[in-house]
């Protein structure tokens, strides 16, 4: 019954070692390991939000300009500015990301809600 564990076994004690760490901050096993994994994975996960933010703004403004280049009879002229424009509000969602100022929709600090009123009137 009892046997030299193999290098599967000991993977995976050493995946439920890094499961239940993730799971109790206060096991024994040092959190050093678990927190550089999660920063890892968080800015993975920011990238990927300002990349994808940037390429929407501008694809949104380059088939707006073109949608209305070909509806309009005009070459190029929408479809360089509604691209300029695109890349302009791409520039600003970054922005907000990076800056943290995401316009979320709950209460201000003041206990006023985005339209102005307090929320307990």
């Amino acid at each position: 019954m009892g046997h030299a564990p193999s290098g599967d076994e000991e993977s995976f004690e050493r995946r439920l070692k890094k499961a239940r760490a993730k799971l109790d901050p206060r096991s024994d096993m040092t959190a050093d390991a678990v927190e550089t994994e999660s920063d890892t994975s968080s800015l993975l996960g920011l990238a990927l939000r300002i990349g994808t933010d940037m390429v929407a703004g501008l694809a949104v403004g380059v088939a707006v300009g073109y949608g209305l280049d070909r509806w309009l009879g005009y070459r190029a002229l929408f479809l360089v500015i509604f691209a300029l424009l695109g890349f302009a509000a791409g520039m600003m969602n970054v922005w907000r990301i990076v800056n943290g100022s995401d316009m979320g929709s709950g209460p201000k600090g003041d206990g006023r809600s985005q339209r102005g009123s307090r929320i307990d009137d």
